[in-house]
């Protein structure tokens, strides 16, 4: 199995192979990561193909047609033939090989953690960068409890799958109101993309709650509790008529 996305930058070739024929499975530079290295953040991010485009297994399981429409796999350098080949080909090893796929990403932290401490930065691992698989990221979570892991989910009630290190942002689908509601009164922020422009702001509110802008960067960690967390609609989802993209009024 081999691939051209690499840790430096995907779409990337490199020489530098790991078990399997595998590039390194962590995305250290793009431009969600570089937006938490000005806050001191040195940022990790796992790619794998989302919902069933690897053909072998379905990595959101709780995705929306709308959802899968409007994904960030196309937003981006997701868009690019090379990425998405790459992303395919990590997903096919940890459906086949997912003890192996397990080993190298726990190097991968390691490797990650060594370098965020060259750089004086503090480390940060986002599992689930175009999936849903709560139950990996919670294994690596207790693999590395100095460690801070975060993720995006549409999975409910994510309050009861949060750690003392991996912190959970629940998103908002056009379907799942009450399951943001509920997850907003457990101090879940909730995600929302919007119409909003680049470079437009976004609304102040949203059914009540205020609304912060979650592309200024990805480190929702940092974030206060109570907020919806507001996102500008981007790849497929630019002038989606979708319930998955809430109109800025």
């Amino acid at each position: 199995m081999s691939t051209t996305e690499s840790t430096a930058n995907e779409g990337t070739t490199t020489s530098k192979r790991t078990r399997g024929g595998m590039d390194r499975l962590l995305t250290v530079q793009n431009a969600k990561t570089t937006k938490g290295e000005k806050l001191g953040i040195l940022t990790g991010i796992l790619y794998l193909a989302p919902a069933n485009e690897s053909g072998v297994m379905n990595t959101c399981a709780s995705a929306t047609p709308e959802c899968r429409q409007a994904c960030l796999f196309t937003a981006g350098r997701g868009g690019m033939r090379s990425v998405r080949r790459a992303r395919i080909n990590k997903t096919h090893w940890l459906a086949g090989d997912r003890e192996g796929f397990i080993a190298e990403l726990k190097a991968d932290v390691v490797r990650l953690v060594a370098r965020a401490r060259r750089m004086g930065l503090r480390p940060a691992i986002r599992v689930n960068g175009t999936s849903d698989l709560p139950w990996l990221a919670m294994e690596l979570a207790r693999t590395f409890p100095e460690v801070q892991f975060y993720d995006y989910t549409k999975h409910a009630k994510p309050w009861l799958r949060t750690m003392a290190n991996y912190h959970l942002t629940f998103s908002h689908s056009g379907h799942n109101l009450e399951d943001c509601l509920e997850a907003l009164q457990h101090g879940v922020n909730v995600a929302v993309v919007f119409t909003t422009r680049k470079g437009e702001a976004l609304p102040e509110t949203w059914r009540g709650f205020p609304v912060i802008d979650g592309d200024l960067h990805d480190c929702r960690f940092l974030d206060a509790q109570g907020v919806i967390v507001g996102l500008r609609a981007k790849g497929m989802a630019r002038g989606s008529a979708s319930p998955f993209v809430v109109l800025a009024a």
